[in-house]
Order: structure tokens, then C-alpha cells, then sequence
């Protein structure tokens, strides 16, 4: 196979992995910054930690390199509307104007009815093409009892409700 034959070969094979749509957020007060995610997944369990890969471009990625926490807010289906808002459509802090967000430990946005919020310590960064993987340390989670996780799969939304 070509090159531009695998790359394509690639987009199309990833379009068929469901995944749990996701705010990474970080910052603290008036650098609140964040983004809707796919990659994001499961380390290890001993110690608990998480991984999620952003692009070198955008705009959270500076706050990232310059902060020691993340966190990994796992969306709900009746969180549709927030992902085109931290997918661009509003800016900055305005983004932080829909959806019940509050400062969790040092600072840091978390969504206070997110399936759930797990905030990190980064532990480790590794460019890998044209992203950085964010490595991080689990130190504080928050539950949602009801579960019914936002998915994305093949270019859309879809529910995995049990």
C-alpha cells in the first residue's frame, strides 16, 4: 500500500471506534481553556492514569505544556450541544458559559454533572507526530450515578445507554 493509501486506510478504520466524546480542561481563573476530545484512554489502574493526545495547534495545547493538571470530563448525551461549543464555535472562556462548571482542586474547571470528572497530574509528555500525548496521574474523580455516555462513531453522535 501506498503511503496516501494507509493514511486514508486509517481515517476510515478510526471512524469505526466508538469512544466516549470527552472536555479536557485546564488552566486556572481567567486561562480556564478547553476542548472536546476522543483520544483519551485508560493507562493502567495502578497507579491510575490517563493519557489523552492534542493537537500541537490547538488552543489548549500551551496551557497543557505550561500546567501541571488536566482534567478529563466524560460527557453524558445530554451534553450534545457542549462539544460544538469546545469544538470551536465560542472561544475562550465563553465556553465556559454553558454547562454547570465549577473550579475543582487547584482551580481547575471540572463539569459538575459529567458521567465523570477525573483530574491529573501530568506526569509525562511525548510528541508523536503532530500531537503531544498529555500522560497523567489520577488524583481526584467524581461519579455521575446515571450512565449514559456520549459517543462518537462514524463522523456523529450516537448513545450507549444501558
Amino acid at each position: 500500500m501506498s503511503e496516501d493509501e494507509i493514511k486514508e486506510g486509517f481515517r476510515h478504520a478510526m471512524r469505526r471506534l466508538a469512544t466516549t466524546i470527552a472536555l479536557i480542561t485546564s488552566g486556572k481563573g481567567e486561562n480556564w481553556t478547553g476542548m472536546a476530545a476522543t483520544a483519551v484512554m485508560s493507562v493502567c489502574a495502578e497507579p491510575p492514569t490517563l493519557l489523552t493526545a492534542v493537537n500541537r495547534t490547538a488552543s489548549i495545547h500551551p496551557v497543557l505544556m505550561g500546567e501541571e493538571r488536566f482534567c478529563v470530563n466524560l460527557l453524558a448525551d445530554r451534553h450534545r450541544d457542549l462539544v460544538g461549543i469546545f469544538s470551536g464555535k465560542k472561544k475562550g472562556l465563553e465556553r465556559f458559559d454553558d454547562g454547570g462548571w465549577t473550579a475543582g482542586p487547584d482551580g481547575i474547571p471540572v463539569l459538575g454533572d459529567a458521567l465523570a470528572s477525573l483530574v491529573c497530574r501530568t506526569t509525562q509528555r511525548l510528541d508523536v507526530g503532530t500531537h503531544t500525548l498529555f500522560i497523567g496521574e489520577v488524583e481526584h474523580v467524581v461519579n455521575h450515578d446515571e450512565i449514559s455516555p456520549l459517543v462518537w462513531v462514524d463522523g456523529t453522535f450516537a448513545n450507549a445507554a444501558r
